[in-house]
């Protein structure tokens, strides 16, 4: 019986970033003779590393997912004053996160547009684990959020809770095409139009879009 060869951690890490690499720009149909390539390796010693390519895809979506969450900083949502400066903080941070790691950004984005190509038990398992990094950061805005607010007492907190998830991510959505747009901003003074908008959305989510229904004086 042959002696398996140890595995060289700085030789599965290059596969791993080059994955991550030609996944995010092409796909799950991406060759595995280009990451070979870009990883400075054989085809065999990929598949030495990665039983397969389904395999080699979810450890490339876990690597991602584990690179971003490693520099993430929280302290942006907690750290906010209020609900406007929190958005804007958080939004910009995710934008800036996304040129920090383009290619880790750009997988994620096939993972959550859950590419048909992806054979559906894979599609299904990264998607999960996609999800799971979505729901652990809205949490945190959503959160830091309940707390700054002076709520009804009448009003369920984890219904609050969902509402606002559902607001802040369209919210954030919205945002982050507007920073994408607009790269050249980097102080708060200078994004008056994007806080307008924020502000006019916070302002029906505060006192509604119905008729007859007055802010308080």
């Amino acid at each position: 019986m042959a002696k398996r060869l140890p595995r060289d951690p700085e030789k599965e890490q290059a596969i791993l970033k080059a994955a991550i690499q030609v996944f995010g720009s092409d796909g799950y149909h991406a060759s595995t003779d280009k990451i070979a390539e870009i990883a400075g390796v054989s085809k065999g010693s990929v598949f030495r590393y990665f039983d397969n390519k389904q395999h080699l895809y979810y450890e490339a979506v876990k690597q991602a997912i584990d690179n971003i969450m490693a520099v993430i900083n929280f302290s942006v949502w907690t750290d906010s004053q209020d609900l406007v400066s929190m958005v804007i903080r958080a939004t910009k941070y995710k934008t800036e996160l996304s040129h920090q790691f383009p290619y880790e950004f750009d997988l994620l984005m096939r993972v959550y547009a859950n590419e048909s190509f992806v054979p559906k038990p894979m599609r299904d398992r990264v998607f999960q684990m996609f999800n799971k990094l979505e729901v652990d950061l809205v949490n945190n805005v959503i959160n830091a959020t309940v707390s700054k607010l002076d709520l009804r007492p009448e009003l369920n907190k984890d219904e609050v809770r969902q509402y606002l998830g559902m607001f802040i991510m369209s919210i954030l959505q919205m945002s982050q095409k507007y920073f994408e747009k607009h790269p050249d901003l980097k102080k708060i003074e200078d994004m008056g139009e994007i806080i307008d908008q924020i502000k006019a959305y916070m302002d029906m989510l505060e006192y509604g879009v119905v008729k007859g229904k007055r802010k308080p004086s």
